[in-house]
């Protein structure tokens, strides 16, 4: 009984969260849906995503809030956004969609963990020697991301790779092996 409350209570609840998302969207700021993405309760957050153009797959675990900065303002915000079936994705993950994220199958991207999809110093004297950089980033399946690390722009996390918490990966990582430490290197290969 109490799980087919809670099923309505959910189904009820999900229009209005739409609707709420969709008028802080369309007449308010990116910054207004940035932080009602933030702030509304994580079993809404896939539903608001694919409503707005991310493709995820099921079922997809959202232990918490997450941050979405530099979106497109277009009635796909969130196209650049791609999570594959099986996922877990931690609380107070940033995800920087200037370019794509792909989240391959079975992915776990733990709390903390940061996505950049661009680097950009904006008009400024150090543009000459970091110019900006916009490039995709892509998880394998079945891959881990550890706490409070940072994928930089451009990088491919191989199949079945671990990435030690706190580590800065600034190039891609092979299929079955584990990085750790800033910047991210080899520590070891995962051997079945």
């Amino acid at each position: 009984m109490k799980n087919s409350l809670q099923a309505l209570y959910y189904y009820l609840r999900l229009p209005l969260v739409h609707l709420i998302v969709g008028f802080k969207y369309y007449f308010g700021s990116v910054a207004s849906m940035q932080n009602y993405i933030r702030t509304t309760d994580n079993v809404f957050i896939a539903s608001i995503l694919k409503k707005y153009g991310a493709q995820i797959g099921n079922p997809i675990n959202f232990n918490g809030s997450i941050i979405i900065d530099n979106f497109e303002n277009s009635k796909t915000p969130f196209k650049n956004l791609i999570i594959g079936n099986k996922c877990f994705i931690g609380t107070d993950v940033f995800l920087d969609l200037p370019d794509r994220i792909i989240l391959e199958d079975e992915s776990i991207i733990s709390a903390g963990v940061k996505i950049l999809t661009h680097q950009d110093t904006g008009d400024r004297k150090m543009s000459k020697y970091y110019p900006r950089k916009v490039a995709p980033v892509k998880i394998g399946s079945g891959s881990w991301i550890g706490v409070n690390s940072i994928i930089l722009a451009g990088i491919t996390i191989g199949k079945n790779a671990v990435v030690a918490a706190g580590s800065v990966v600034v190039s891609d990582v092979e299929d079955n092996t584990v990085v750790g430490g800033s910047p991210a290197k080899f520590i070891k290969k995962i051997t079945e």
